[in-house]
């Protein structure tokens, strides 16, 4: 299996490609750099590597450049209670295209120029750009492609092509207004993966205002993948009752089902499982 690097349509390969990325996000950097050109896969040789790490904001991920591809990966945190507090949850603008998680926007204004400068460096040859994360890391993955889709200053920085954003365990990020844009922009690239009772893929809550975007590829009990709308259905009544899942999130209780099911390896297990049937 590897990354086809010139399709932006939905396929399992590249799905599996960006899930070992984020697997491999919470290795160390070593790790990471001897594995990647593996999780991506073909013959492709790793010529550009950069871990992204800032402790202030939580965030860290890496951008890795090959011959046809550059990755973007963010890695997910260990905190994702966090998320929930009054000063985190607050909605913000999204340059005047909706409004989004303030705690999201701090983490990703913590890297936008490094990454910003790696892409300018990095950018050019017929490279397409692939963005990924899990958890924290699917919630920031989604906020860069908008502000690489919809730049502050288009008069200096005109959008950036994106080639697929695929998501795992994402939490939402905004109201309806700023997942309108993304879907009428980027919609077609964005894949968004949930695991069966994955909690996080259920806050912030709606009635904040929050909304999800994307296309829904749902993993039932069994590892099963399901495109088809009624399996979500299903999946929004299996978690409508909540709360005691929120809060054992919030008390970073992870022996809960709704929150194991949450974990990366577990997603990276059900596409493997798919390649294989």
């Amino acid at each position: 299996m590897a990354l086809d690097a010139l399709t932006t349509k939905h396929t399992f390969e590249n799905a599996l490609a960006m899930a070992e990325c984020c697997h491999l996000a919470y290795s160390s950097d070593a790790i990471v750099g001897g594995g990647i050109a593996a999780a991506v896969g073909g013959n492709r040789t790793l010529n550009e590597f950069k871990f992204i790490d800032i402790p202030a904001t939580d965030t860290q991920g890496f951008m890795a450049g090959f011959e046809d591809a550059i990755v973007l990966c963010f890695r997910g945190t260990n905190h994702v209670g966090d998320w929930l507090h009054n000063a985190q949850v607050k909605l913000v603008p999204f340059q005047r295209l909706g409004r989004v998680h303030s705690g999201f926007r701090k983490a990703f204004e913590s890297t936008r120029e490094e990454i910003e400068a790696t892409l300018e460096q990095w950018a050019g040859q017929g490279r397409t750009l692939w963005i990924t994360g899990h958890s924290l890391g699917g919630a920031l993955a989604l906020y860069t492609s908008a502000h690489l889709r919809f730049p502050v200053n288009r008069a200096t920085r005109v959008p950036h092509p994106i080639a697929g954003l695929y998501t795992f365990g994402q939490p939402r990020v905004g109201t309806v207004e700023f997942c309108n844009i993304c879907e009428e922009d980027f919609g077609g690239r964005y894949f968004r993966y949930t695991n069966n009772q994955d909690i996080v893929t259920r806050v912030p809550p709606r009635e904040l205002k929050y909304w999800h975007t994307g296309k829904d590829l749902y993993i039932d009990g069994s590892g099963a993948i399901h495109e088809d709308p009624a399996w979500w259905q299903r999946f929004l009544d299996l978690v409508a009752a909540g709360k005691q899942a929120l809060r054992s999130l919030r008390d970073r209780n992870p022996e809960i089902r709704q929150i194991k099911d949450h974990a990366m390896e577990n997603y990276v297990a059900a596409l493997r499982q798919h390649a294989r049937a």
